[in-house]
């Protein structure tokens, strides 16, 4: 048996008010599609950011910056 969720109009879109066992945690956004008469939310994986994506592979030869001094011994609390 299917569970009833409320509709309510949000500004100028329609929105749904999901049951506590059918939210989203740690999700900012949903995907959404439709199949039929069946309208589906998905939780929306991280995407990379545009920006970051125009940078990737872009250096072939990435300058790491060298290892940092060994740290110097504290005091002796003995």
């Amino acid at each position: 048996m299917a569970d009833r969720a409320k509709l309510f109009k949000s500004g100028g879109s329609q929105a749904v008010r999901l049951p506590r066992e059918y939210r989203f945690e740690d999700q900012d956004e949903v995907m959404i599609s439709r199949q039929g008469n069946r309208i589906i939310l998905e939780g929306a994986r991280r995407r990379w950011q545009k920006e970051f994506l125009v940078l990737a592979g872009s250096a072939k030869n990435f300058p790491y910056p060298d290892e940092p001094p060994a740290a110097e011994a504290g005091p002796d609390f003995e």
